[in-house]
C-alpha cells in the first residue's frame, strides 16, 4: 500500500465520489488516499482491519480460504472494504485482494469508533453497503466464478495457506475443498510446478511455493 500525499487530489476525489455525503459531519475524520498494487491484500482473512476502505477505482476479489467456508470468489469494483469487520469488531472472514491497481480512500477506525457508530447518516450508508455486499455474495453465479480458473483458485489458496512457503495441508483435504478428485488435484499441482509457481520438495508429495 502506498499513501498518496496529495491533498488536492484527495479532496477532488472525495467530492467526485460523494464521500462527504456519507457522513453527518466530517469532524474528526482523517482520510488518506492510498493505492494498492496488483495482488496486494487490502484485508486478509483472519486479521482484524484497523480501517474502512472506500474503493474508488480498480477491481478487488473477495474470497475465503478456510476449509470450513465456501471458496467462492466474488469480484467488486466499488463500495466498502472492512465494513463488516468494523461493525462486528471481529477478524475478517474473507480476504480482499487487488486484481489490478486499486485506488482507495482509507478511513482509520482504531480510534473514533464511538463517533462513527453515532453518525446516523454513516450508519444508513453502512447498512446499504452491507446489504449490497450480501446480495452480491449470495447471487454470485457460475459466470462470476468462472472468471478465475480452478487452477488459479488453487494457487491462490496454496499461497494463503502455506507456512513459510511450504504446503502443509493434506492434498486430500485440498482436493475436497476445491471440489476435484485427488488425481486431478495432482495434475493441477504439477501444472503449477511446470509454470514455475510451485516446486517439488524432497519428500514425495511435498510442494513449496516457488
Amino acid at each position: 500500500m502506498t499513501v498518496l500525499d496529495n491533498a488536492a487530489l484527495r479532496d477532488k476525489l472525495m467530492e467526485q465520489f460523494h464521500i462527504k455525503g456519507c457522513f453527518e459531519s466530517m469532524t474528526g475524520l482523517n482520510f488518506e488516499l492510498v493505492n494498492f498494487g496488483a495482488d496486494e491484500y487490502i484485508v486478509k482473512e483472519g486479521e482484524q482491519p484497523d480501517s474502512i476502505y472506500f474503493l474508488l477505482v480498480g477491481t478487488v476479489k473477495l474470497y475465503a480460504c478456510s476449509v470450513k467456508r465456501d471458496f467462492g470468489i466474488v469480484f467488486m469494483n466499488k463500495g466498502l472494504i472492512g465494513d463488516a469487520e468494523f461493525v462486528t469488531g471481529s477478524a475478517a472472514t474473507r480476504s480482499a485482494q487487488v486484481v489490478s491497481d486499486a485506488l482507495c480512500m482509507r478511513l482509520p477506525t482504531r480510534t473514533g469508533r464511538h463517533r462513527l457508530m453515532s453518525d446516523r447518516t454513516f450508519l444508513r450508508y453502512l447498512c446499504q453497503q452491507l446489504a449490497e455486499k450480501l446480495t452480491l455474495t449470495e447471487t454470485a453465479n457460475d459466470e462470476n466464478l468462472q472468471q478465475i480458473s480452478t487452477e488459479e483458485k488453487l494457487y491462490d489458496y496454496l499461497r494463503m495457506s502455506a507456512e513459510d512457503g511450504r504446503i502443509t495441508e493434506s492434498l486430500g483435504t485440498i482436493s475436497q475443498l476445491m471440489g476435484v478428485s485427488y488425481r486431478h488435484l495432482i495434475r493441477m499441482m504439477n501444472a503449477l510446478v511446470d509454470e514455475g509457481k510451485l516446486r517439488h520438495g524432497k519428500r514425495k508429495g511435498a510442494y513449496f511455493i516457488a
